[in-house]
């Protein structure tokens, strides 16, 4: 039941993803299509608004999943489809664990749309290259390489705001205890969860800095991170945003396991 379960919040997403998915790469490729083409006023126009509906859509893919997987879990736990969801033969737990698959399967999606259609895009050999030289320079610098770099950097981006996502569940799920107000509430709860976990973030870094002078230096000084200190940092960036995000959904899942009031 819970493999259905997950197919059905799948199946929503799908639904209501696929358009901006579409688009992005749509316009992706009329874009390169047109600046390909002779350069002329009328051409430079249309590559233009091209070019401007394809960022458009790429913020939307953004946006919208984000909105789209807390507007899944309010409307299939706390509205009407919630007489539905808590009448099947699962637990609570499983529910969330549906949420939180589903939302993650998609936040991975609408990255890698994001990315291709960037690279549709804009993607010349020269410009790969200088991208490269330039990244190179930075990663050179810091005795990183350069693959490493990007992923790393990438990844703590996707856990942040995957981070962002999930503390908007312990809001909704907050929020929804209370009688009036439950969005105003939602959205404050969020909030304020979201601010503890990046102050918990910056604790534990600080923590580890007790042992580490050379994190340390970055809250008692402004000069630059040497080599030892940005490979700690990102590696415990990474490392502190997987265990905020696994504590944060255990707290969502005992929260949620207390009750829940249907609208």
């Amino acid at each position: 039941m819970f493999i259905k379960l997950l197919k059905y919040d799948l199946k929503y997403m799908i639904k209501n993803m696929s358009v901006f998915y579409i688009l992005s790469l749509f316009f992706a490729i009329t874009t390169r299509l047109l600046f390909s083409l002779n350069e002329t006023v009328m051409i430079k126009i249309i590559s233009q608004i091209s070019v401007g509906c394809m960022f458009a859509m790429i913020a939307n893919t953004l946006i919208n999943t984000i909105m789209r997987s807390w507007i899944r879990f309010r409307d299939s736990i706390y509205k009407d489809e919630a007489y539905l969801t808590h009448t099947l033969p699962v637990t609570k737990n499983d529910i969330y664990n549906s949420k939180f698959i589903q939302t993650l399967i998609f936040f991975i999606i609408s990255f890698v749309v994001i990315i291709i259609s960037l690279f549709i895009t804009y993607y010349t050999k020269e410009r790969w290259m200088m991208l490269k030289d330039y990244i190179g320079m930075i990663t050179t610098g810091l005795d990183f390489n350069t693959t490493i770099f990007v992923i790393s950097f990438i990844t703590i981006i996707f856990l942040e705001i995957f981070n962002a996502i999930q503390c908007g569940f312990l809001g909704i799920i907050l929020g929804y205890k209370k009688n009036n107000n439950k969005i105003g509430f939602s959205v404050v709860f969020g909030f304020v969860a979201y601010l503890l976990s990046q102050s918990m973030v910056l604790l534990l870094v600080f923590i580890v800095g007790l042992f580490d002078s050379s994190i340390m230096s970055l809250f008692e000084n402004n000069i630059l991170l040497d080599v030892h200190s940005f490979k700690i940092l990102v590696i415990l960036s990474i490392v502190l945003y997987i265990f905020i995000i696994g504590l944060m959904s255990i707290i969502c899942k005992k929260e949620f396991n207390k009750g829940v009031n249907i609208e």
